[in-house]
């Protein structure tokens, strides 16, 4: 499966198309599938890449955690063979700044990115971060996300 790669990103408004609707964050999402006899490729457990893009300010006052990134998975209102989902950040977590905690809203899974740590802009790191569909003890799939983040010099 291609995974998709951007390389260094900076400035961000250079890289999207002018008609493309520029927002504090921006998503492109890559869905594998896998011909029949790619045993490979059917073994592999992840389902879709993202890539996010997210800019921060410098906050001025950090006094608590900042919940900046929600990943949502549905879950069944009445789960009978459901699988645990488990969230974590593999890699891009310089100086410790974000952790994961999960929650239960809505019939919906949620993954909530904080940040733990004041962050000095400018400052540049992609987080991976991975959501695993865990049944009997196996990850049955997961669901990988690339976070880019962008912190401002400015607290505005």
């Amino acid at each position: 499966m291609p995974f998709l790669s951007w390389g260094k990103l900076h400035p961000f408004q250079n890289w999207f198309p002018n008609s493309f609707r520029q927002e504090k964050t921006d998503t492109v999402r890559c869905i594998k599938s896998c011909r029949p006899t790619d045993e490979a490729c059917v073994r592999d457990p992840v389902h879709t890449i993202s890539h996010t893009v997210i800019s921060l300010p410098t906050f001025r006052e950090f006094s608590r955690p900042e919940e900046i990134i929600f990943l949502r998975a549905v879950t069944p209102l009445y789960p009978a063979n459901q699988a645990d989902i488990i969230f974590d950040i593999t890699e891009g977590n310089l100086r410790d700044s974000f952790d994961i905690i999960k929650r239960y809203e809505d019939s919906m899974t949620v993954g909530v990115v904080r940040q733990v740590r004041p962050i000095v802009g400018p400052f540049y790191a992609v987080l991976r971060l991975e959501m695993n569909y865990v049944l009997g003890g196996v990850i049955s799939h997961r669901n990988v996300v690339n976070v880019h983040i962008f912190v401002s010099e400015f607290w505005f």
